[in-house]
Order: C-alpha cells, then structure tokens, then sequence
C-alpha cells in the first residue's frame, strides 16, 4: 500500500501566474497534479487550498490556520506537504514547529523560485521530493528546497534569484536528495505525547538592527508605540555600544518589553557572556538567542509572549529548546519534546 500525503496549499510562487507585470496568485495550482506526473506511482496524493496568497501576506492568524488544519487531517496521512511561498516560509515553519505539540510525522514546506507551470522551474523538483521527505520517519517540521531537507526552525532565505533559496546556517541538512538519498542529521525523538495544537502569537514585536555609532532611539520609539517584544540585531556574539544601549535596554524591561538579542552573523551562536557589550546588554535584562535564525528567534518571543508568558518566567522558557531551534546561549541544546 502506497502511503499517503496531503499537499496543503497556502499560495506563492509556485503556482502563480504572470499577469501584465509582477507575478500573482491564481487557480493554476490548484489542480497541480498533473504538472509532477509519475508521482503517484510513489505516494497518493489529496489536496487541501487553505489559502491562495502571496507569501508576504501570510501572518499569525494563517500560522494558526495551517496548524489547525495539519492537526485534523494529519493522522490520516504519514505527512503533509505545505505549499507556500518562499520569502516568509522559513517564518511559517517556525511557527508550526512551535504550536504543534507532540508532533510524530513530517509536515514539510516548500515552494519554487519559479512558477510549476513555466517550462523551466524548480518547482517539480521541489514538489515531487517534499513529497518523498514526507513519507520518511521525521517527527518534526521541516523545509525542502533544491536538494536538502532542513529543520523548518533553522533554515532561512539566503537567495532571491537561485534555486539553491535557503540554507541551514547553524544546523546541517536532515536529508540530501541526489542519486543517493542521504540522511545526514539526527532528526528531532519521537514525542512523548499526543499531538495538540498550542495557538496565540503577540504581534506587537518588532525587529530593530544596531547601526555602528547608534544610539537606542528606535529602541525606545518602539516600547513608546506599544510594542510587547523587540528583537534587536547586535553585532558578533551579540553585542551592542555601551553607550546608550544598555541604558535603553533597562528602560524598556522596566516598562515590561521583552528585549531578546540576535546577532547580524549568519553563522554560529550568541554567547552574551563573550564580550562587554553583550554582558553590558545581558546586565541590563536582555535575553540571549543562541544558535537560533532571526525568523525563529523573533516567532518564539511572539509564541511565547502569546501564551502569557513575561519576565522570569518568558526568559526560562526562551531558553529551553522546544523544537530542535537551537535556544542556548552559548552552543545548542536537545531539549525535551511533549
């Protein structure tokens, strides 16, 4: 008996359609099928439209969409393949590895740089391997493009214009697709409970990037305009100027924001203990993002600050690894999974 994969289909790239300009959604993916003919000798596919939007479009509410759907149907399929397109797929990925709890078979995202209908596209190849990669014994979310398999939580766009789109900078691939398939990583153990959906995301963060000789005034703009989280770009291991930083830091915490602090790097982990201005920001209430990818830091500090979760308590939860995301401040922890 072949297995079973539900293609659940959000909008992107992949199957839009150039108008008189820029490229939009439109119905051509929905009926997708016969554009990877022969896969159906391999698996059985049903389809699902959730939503037909452009990527850019796709928020918190169409996360919690997606993670509702996926809890529904997924225990009548050995997986799901969420179509979506590319510029905040790594973003809705990080979301689903969040909110579904105790998650045993791959939910597997993907998408093309250009549309399945176009004669040379990345789109079938993309397509027809997501598929397979949601057949394998992988209990975690994750993200297919060109040919690797990435943990959904630590993958990022990297390129507008290669079919090679995302990368895993902290995280080696769960699995290559060449002649050979290659598992090549340790997947996430399989959960120790059954799967439920955890929703709420607080939208009110925001992302500030520290520009050498600044000083922390969007910092400040951003707590005065309401914002419950900031998520600020540092240099290195995750360090910001001494002068004025810190000070911003300790009047934003005062007033109740949570400050997580990332790092501009593509590689490797913030460590806030490594230099003076990191301990400065550590110091003043500011909370380290490891090994994590700027998508997944900012959706974890949203999830958690949606869940309730403030002060002590949010900066103990922002460093326990939930879904392999790699939360520790200095290096990657394994973490225990519901």
């Amino acid at each position: 008996m072949k297995p079973r994969v539900l293609f659940l289909y959000t909008g992107g790239t992949l199957g839009m359609v150039r108008r008189d300009g820029p490229l939009a959604p439109s119905h051509v993916a929905e009926d997708i099928l016969p554009y990877v003919r022969g896969l159906e000798a391999e698996v059985d596919v049903e389809a699902e439209l959730l939503c037909n939007l452009d990527s850019s479009d796709i928020g918190p509410d169409h996360w919690e969409r997606m993670a509702e759907a996926v809890a529904r149907r997924v225990p009548e399929f050995s997986g799901v393949v969420v179509l979506h397109g590319t510029d905040t797929m790594a973003w809705s990925a990080s979301a689903l590895s969040f909110m579904l709890r105790g998650l045993d078979r791959p939910v597997v995202f993907t998408g093309a740089q250009r549309p399945i209908a176009f004669v040379r596209t990345d789109a079938r190849n993309n397509l027809i391997h997501a598929a397979l990669c949601a057949t394998m014994d992988i209990p975690e979310v994750g993200i297919y493009f060109g040919r690797r398999l990435y943990r959904g939580n630590r993958a990022t766009k990297i390129s507008i214009q290669s079919y090679e789109a995302f990368e895993s900078p902290s995280h080696r691939p769960l699995v290559e697709m060449g002649v050979v398939i290659r598992h090549t990583s340790p997947v996430l153990p399989p959960p120790a409970s059954g799967l439920r959906v955890t929703p709420g995301f607080e939208r009110n963060v925001v992302v500030l990037q520290v520009v050498p000789g600044s000083g922390p005034l969007l910092l400040d703009a951003a707590v005065a305009a309401g914002a419950r989280g900031v998520v600020i770009r540092g240099f290195g291991a995750g360090n910001v100027p001494q002068k004025g930083w810190p000070d911003g830091i300790v009047r934003a915490a005062a007033a109740g924001v949570a400050v997580v602090l990332h790092s501009q790097c593509l590689r490797g982990a913030v460590d806030l203990g490594a230099y003076e201005g990191g301990r400065a920001a550590l110091e003043a209430g500011a909370i380290g993002t490891g090994a994590m990818t700027v998508e997944a830091a900012t959706v974890k500090l949203m999830w958690l600050l949606g869940q309730g979760l403030t002060g002590q308590a949010l900066r103990a939860a922002f460093a326990v690894d939930l879904a392999g995301e790699g939360s520790a401040e200095t290096g990657e922890l394994t973490g225990e999974r519901e």
